[in-house]
């Protein structure tokens, strides 16, 4: 196991040595960590878990044959984005706009922010793209979604920062929805994702396969079907927010 501890510019590095021990099998895990390990080789065989548009950003020619030595899952991120998007104004009613927290080493960024922006025009919100490119940047990106909300995207550097993040929302009494149960598990508002244990599973039933004699370029890529939406309810209430009965029945798990 190697993290970059979210440092995107740590991923080269880590991929390439793994080349060097000449692994059998690459596991990577979001999008710019498959890129770097797309570019350090063309033999060993990688697993995504998961990537986020990885037909978008040239990673794969199509889920059903992906081509090349990449398969795995893909965490379906138009319509889950816009979800998000949806679920967080439904929750706090009063929102007029929402700032989107993205790490710029992210190349799905521009992809995920269409698909955002689509849904927050028919909702009549203002979507701001704040983008940062290390966690000392984290602090005063955050701020500026004081007085609107918060939709942070799924990314390494903001999971291993999730506790300065959970803290500026707090006291700027931003309202957050992030992509991930251990951020509302830790004191976020509200998550909606796939679960991880499903990305997780599905990469070691690749693995297998690929162990077995499979070749990545002819197993498809997969998609989750099922979501969980996450509220935390003390958070809402340090947030002086009231989440309205209709978004908490949705709800697959409320923390109180």
């Amino acid at each position: 196991f190697r993290s970059a501890q979210g440092q995107a510019a740590r991923l080269p590095e880590l991929a390439a040595g793994f080349v060097r021990d000449k692994f059998d099998v690459i596991v990577a895990v979001l999008t710019p960590a498959v890129t770097a390990a797309k570019n350090a080789t063309r033999e060993i065989p990688i697993v995504m878990a998961p990537a986020g548009d990885p037909i978008g950003t040239g990673l794969i020619a199509s889920l059903a044959r992906p081509g090349g030595n990449l398969t795995g899952t893909s965490a379906a991120g138009e319509e889950i984005l816009a979800k998000q998007v949806e679920l967080l104004a439904a929750a706090a009613p009063h929102l007029k706009r929402i700032g989107v927290l993205m790490n710029s080493a992210n190349p799905s960024n521009d992809f995920f922010f269409k698909a955002m922006s689509a849904r927050a025009g028919k909702l009549r919100l203002r979507l701001d793209r704040i983008e940062v490119a290390s966690a000392g940047e984290l602090k005063a990106a955050t701020a500026r979604a004081k007085g609107g909300a918060l939709l942070v995207v799924g990314d390494p550097m903001f999971y291993e920062n999730r506790g300065r993040i959970l803290e500026q929302t707090l006291r700027a009494r931003i309202p957050a929805m992030f992509g991930g149960r251990p951020y509302v598990a830790d004191g976020g508002l509200m998550s909606y994702l796939s679960p991880g244990e499903w990305h997780w599973r599905k990469a070691a039933s690749y693995i297998d396969k690929i162990l077995k004699g499979a070749k990545p370029a002819d197993l498809p890529v997969e998609q989750p079907t099922q979501f969980e939406l996450v509220i935390n309810l003390k958070t809402a209430k340090a947030l002086r927010l009231t989440i309205p009965p209709s978004v908490l029945l949705r709800a697959d798990e409320v923390i109180e």
